[in-house]
């Protein structure tokens, strides 16, 4: 048994990423704000256990019970393979010059893209640290962490950090008797809402706003079932973790 945590299914590369691990032997545990039925009721048909919670993740100050919750679905055997963490909850907005986004917005940001995969991980850790199973982290970094444009600071800072968070927890791994492989992706630009978000957005608050609009058009934004699937090969690829930040996942 695999059991399989995933943040942010309610659309777009979650809700895929759900979908396409659905097995027998794999437990998923699906976190978002709103239920996905559409994903409840497909893991049912394929019989694959699923655990579903309801969770803004931008509340960081209860993601501590959460993941008692969480736990308590996961019953460990001694033939379970592996418990696996994918970080990949997240938003783009605000898209603004900082001085012009208000210090909530600012907070709700960072909060959601970066304080709560880290306390997420930290959870994840503490209660696998005993476990001698295959246990793996997969962060949903971006490319915005590396090549920076105006009027994107949180989200851009946000995954630049988590960046780092991933390279510090690749060498607190190294140090324990059970380590955790851990990885950060940029997996592309994809046609999800935080693209249809950015879209929307003035030219006076995103100069950049007609390039983004034009690659929609021209078609050349990746769909979220292509993405998910190449996240998943890198997911159970027996290489995952070499390399701590991968930044194009063609292969």
């Amino acid at each position: 048994m695999k059991h399989i945590i995933i943040t942010g299914t309610s659309r777009g590369i979650g809700e895929s990423l759900a979908i396409q691990l659905m097995d027998r032997n794999h437990h998923l545990i699906c976190i978002s704000r709103t239920t996905n039925q559409r994903v409840i009721d497909q893991a049912k048909e394929m019989e694959c256990g699923i655990d579903y919670f309801n969770y803004d993740l931008t509340h960081i100050q209860d993601i501590d019970q959460l993941f008692e919750d969480i736990f308590r679905q996961i019953d460990l055997y001694s033939n379970d393979e592996a418990i696996y963490l994918i970080n990949n909850a997240a938003m783009l907005t605000p898209v603004s010059p900082i001085e012009r986004i208000k210090t909530e917005r600012i907070i709700e940001n960072i909060h959601l893209n970066l304080l709560a995969p880290m306390i997420i991980t930290a959870n994840y850790l503490k209660r696998t640290k005993d476990m001698n199973v295959d246990k793996r982290i997969l962060n949903i970094s971006s490319a915005s962490a590396k090549y920076l444009l105006p009027s994107q600071s949180c989200y851009s800072t946000a995954k630049a950090g988590l960046d780092s968070f991933t390279k510090s927890i690749d060498i607190e791994q190294k140090l324990v008797t059970y380590p955790a492989k851990v990885a950060a992706v940029y997996p592309g630009m994809i046609d999800t809402h935080l693209q249809s978000e950015i879209r929307s957005v003035s030219k006076d608050l995103f100069p950049y706003v007609n390039e983004f609009t034009q690659l929609s058009e021209e078609g050349k934004l990746q769909t979220p079932e292509y993405t998910a699937h190449k996240l998943i090969e890198i997911l159970l690829s027996e290489d995952f973790g070499k390399t701590v930040v991968i930044e194009s996942i063609a292969q």
